[in-house]
This record gives structure tokens, C-alpha cells and sequence, in this order.
């Protein structure tokens, strides 16, 4: 009999509901877990998705099936930052569970963050997201390799959006997270300020350009292009962009991390699949002497065999990245429930919640027109005004 019991609420309302990124099947190769049941208002999405979460029973309302069947861990697949979703989390929270696993961001704005996080930490519920980047065992390699310093010490980190239709402030919110994170992870360190550019057109955007993200449900957005800046208390410096970058096709190579070193740059591209490559410089050069970009694994490498990803990444040349990703997230989450602690191999409530200042900071910074600390004093979303 598995230790935990696990349920989905998934939200099929409209385009962007459903198991966002196969996250209801987080779970179906765990031994101890069990996920017992689904809920959707749409009796045709609900039946398809909890077949396919392996799910013996469905719901049209969350709140009967935390009622009937009072899970371990909620898993909250929703791609939309509405109040509803929210209500979904803090529900699940009240009604007892011990962790939950939930889409990225946590939130479109700080305050429901803080919301989120003060709800888990009053329960002792441990929260997991579906952030790309820690989990994935090559990222961890390159982290164990910059520890030994042979490249010197990490001074600038250089995180780019995909630059598809959604690029600029949607950009930032709904995929900035996979990249925000893993600048955190190798940081290691939370940023002390920061600030920032948005442009609409090629003008500075205005408080008036604002209209209602119909797309994610986050309130008012404007914005197709971004620049942030970060500081951090170790003297890194970190920034972010999201620009247009072609027709958008190839995008997924394009949204990722540049890790300047003094003596190497290491690029981590195209998360979960995790196009790493290596330039044996600190900085890129285009002459042919000063070297070239190489993989940074070697074709034939496999996660080590005491990598707490290495159970589901072990086919490393034919994985299925982002359910290999999911699974991954969702073990780290079990250990953490039976040893008590804060997740370290995928992203925990509380850097997530950084995430989130980290994404509406340099909006804000750029309405008020100065550099602004971190965390934000002004938590709401900046385009209301």
C-alpha cells in the first residue's frame, strides 16, 4: 500500500487549463505514492485526464474531493493566475495536506505569494514547483564542477526569456521562473535590488498601456520587451531579458542561463533538456583561437548513480524531458515529507516567492523610475496602479 495519497485539480474553463505540462502524472512511476483521484468541471477533460493520471475516481468540484478523499499531496497543474486558483491553493492547505506540487509561477504578484507561503509555513506543508532547472541532473553537474573552482569565481549571470509571442512581461511571468531559479541556485545567494526597462513598441511603457492579460488570467500587463538587473550580496550580478528573437520558431533555444566565470562561460539552454555548453573563457570571443563552444557532456553521460534525479534520467539520451522533470520534482517532494525539510533538489515556496519580486520589481522599477530594494515594499501587481 503506497504511503501517500495524492489528487489533481486541474481547470479545463478554458484554452489554457487542463494538467498543465503533464504535471497530473507527476507521480506514476513512484512506489510511494498513490494518485486516487481527479477534479475538473468538465466531465470529458476530467475523464481523460485522470485515466491518464491513473486516477480511480473524478470530481467536478476540488472541494468534494478534498472532502471525501483527504490527500497527502495536491497537485495543481493550472496555468492561470486567477483568484480561483489561489483559492484552489489555500484550500488545499486548510484542508490538511502535507505538500503540495504546483505550476510556476506561484503567483502573478507578490501579495498572493505571500499568501501562499504564510499559509504552507503555518500548516508545516511543504510546497514543490514546476520550476526547470535544479532538478535536472546536468544542471546539478554543472553546480558540482563550478564548486571545485576551476573556473574561477561566478561573476554575472545572464538569463534570457524564449522571445515568442509572449515575449516581455508575459514572457517573464509565465517562463522567467525556470530561468529566475536556476540564477537563485547558482547565486546562491537572494538578490539585494533591482531595476529595470519595459518597452511597448519601442516606447518606455506607460501605466495607460495596461490591458487585462486575457492569456494567463494575471491582471494588467503591457510590455513586449524587458530588461532587468539584480544585485546580489556576493557581488554577482544577474540580468534578465525578453526580447523578440526572430519569428519566435526557436525560442526554447534561446530561454536559458549564461554563467559568466572568470575563467569559463557555461550556458544551461533550452531547460528541461538542458543544451549545455561550455566556452573555455570569461567571456565569448569570435576568434577562432581563443577557443570554442564545446558540449559540456560528454555524449555518452549518464546522471551518478547517487544523483537523486539519476532513477528517472538514467536513459539519458532518450529521455522525455519534462516528465522526467516532473518525476523528479515530485520524488524531492517525498523526501522532503518523510525527513521533514525544505526542498534542495527542486525550487521550494520560498525561493519561488523570490521569483516573484524578482519578476514585478523591475516592472515597478521601471514606473517609479529608480533602483528598488528587495523584497518590494509596494507588493501588488504594478499595472494597476
Amino acid at each position: 500500500m503506497p504511503d501517500f495519497k495524492a489528487v489533481v485539480i486541474t481547470d479545463s474553463t478554458n484554452d489554457r487549463g487542463g494538467p498543465s505540462h503533464g504535471l497530473h502524472r507527476t507521480f506514476d512511476l513512484h512506489p510511494d505514492v498513490q494518485t486516487v483521484a481527479l477534479a475538473d468541471p468538465s466531465d470529458e477533460h476530467r475523464n481523460q485526464w485522470r485515466q491518464e493520471a491513473g486516477a480511480a475516481t473524478g470530481y467536478a468540484d476540488y472541494r468534494q474531493m478534498l472532502a471525501a478523499e483527504p490527500p497527502d499531496i495536491p497537485i495543481i497543474p493550472v496555468h492561470r493566475y486567477h483568484q480561483e486558483r489561489l483559492d484552489a491553493f489555500l484550500d488545499t492547505i486548510a484542508a490538511g495536506v502535507k505538500g503540495v506540487v504546483i505550476e510556476k509561477p506561484i503567483a502573478s504578484q507578490p501579495a498572493h505569494a505571500d499568501q501562499m507561503v504564510a499559509a504552507a509555513d503555518a500548516a508545516g506543508a511543504r510546497v514543490v514547483l514546476a520550476h526547470r532547472g535544479r532538478e535536472n541532473p546536468a544542471v546539478r553537474e554543472v553546480r558540482r564542477q563550478a564548486a571545485t573552482g576551476k573556473w574561477g569565481p561566478l561573476v554575472q549571470i545572464k538569463a534570457r526569456g524564449k522571445g515568442d509571442h509572449r515575449c516581455g512581461v508575459v514572457d517573464a511571468l509565465v517562463l522567467g521562473p525556470h530561468e529566475l531559479t536556476t540564477m537563485l541556485y547558482f547565486a546562491e545567494a537572494n538578490p539585494t535590488s533591482c531595476w529595470g526597462t519595459v518597452l511597448t513598441n519601442g516606447s518606455p511603457a506607460q501605466l495607460s498601456d495596461a490591458a487585462d492579460d486575457e492569456m494567463y488570467e494575471s491582471g494588467p500587463q503591457v510590455g513586449d520587451r524587458v530588461y532587468a538587473q539584480y544585485t546580489f550580496p556576493n557581488g554577482i550580478i544577474g540580468t534578465y531579458e525578453s526580447l523578440p528573437i526572430g519569428d519566435g520558431s526557436n525560442g526554447g533555444d534561446a530561454l536559458g542561463c549564461d554563467l559568466f566565470f572568470r575563467n569559463a562561460v557555461v550556458t544551461t539552454r533550452a531547460k528541461p533538456d538542458a543544451a549545455i555548453h561550455i566556452f573555455p573563457q570569461g567571456d565569448i570571443f569570435p576568434q577562432a583561437e581563443l577557443g570554442a563552444w564545446e558540449p559540456f557532456l560528454p555524449a555518452d553521460w549518464t546522471p551518478p548513480a547517487d544523483d537523486p534525479g539519476a532513477p528517472y534520467w538514467a536513459d539519458w539520451p532518450g529521455r522525455e524531458s519534462t516528465a522526467c522533470s516532473n518525476r523528479t520534482i515530485g520524488a524531492e517532494l517525498v523526501r522532503c515529507l518523510r525527513e521533514n525539510r525544505a526542498p534542495v533538489d527542486a525550487s521550494g515556496i520560498h525561493d519561488a516567492a523570490v521569483v516573484v519580486d524578482m519578476i514585478i520589481g523591475p516592472q515597478r522599477s521601471h514606473l517609479e523610475g529608480r533602483r528598488l530594494g528587495l523584497p518590494l515594499q509596494s507588493r501588488g501587481n504594478p499595472w494597476e496602479g
